[in-house]
């Protein structure tokens, strides 16, 4: 299997272990890179299911570049996979993964994570999980739901 290096945002982060389903992270990717900043969005939420690498962003130029545009998690996450040449950046907010694909980042976020683990057979009820993460806020459209579940 191909290793894959992920860095990995604040509430891709939140919402899975909001449904116990950290440990998806490592056995979908390879390496998980949590930029110093989502750390310290998630101070409060344990994460230690989750082998991961701190980041701390050396292109500070870039992030200050993008501040106000974007949250501070999401800056470093997008800096980060430029900085380390990471595979994916893992996002869900729709600004930051617009920006991201638009400078040619390969983006996944908590859905995806979820409709791959479905396809990997790590996880049995895809419409479980995302109605769970539903049932605790997360918000996605129905149109997105059904298309996640078609595939």
């Amino acid at each position: 299997m191909v290793t894959k290096t992920a860095v990995v945002n604040a509430s891709p982060l939140i919402n899975l272990a909001k449904i116990g389903r950290l440990n998806l992270l490592n056995d979908i990717f390879g390496k998980i890179v949590v930029p110093s900043a989502v750390l310290g969005e998630i101070s409060g939420l344990d994460i230690s299911e989750v082998v991961f690498t701190t980041l701390n962003i050396e292109n500070r130029v870039a992030v200050q570049s993008l501040l106000g545009k974007l949250h501070d998690g999401e800056v470093e996450v997008i800096v980060g996979v430029q900085e380390i040449k990471a595979d994916f950046a893992v996002l869900d907010d729709l600004d930051g993964r617009k920006y991201a694909m638009n400078i040619g980042l390969s983006v996944i976020g908590t859905l995806g994570i979820l409709q791959r683990a479905k396809r990997l057979g790590l996880i049995v009820d895809l419409a479980c999980d995302i109605a769970q993460l539903r049932n605790l806020g997360m918000y996605m459209s129905d149109s997105l739901v059904q298309k996640i579940l078609s595939t």
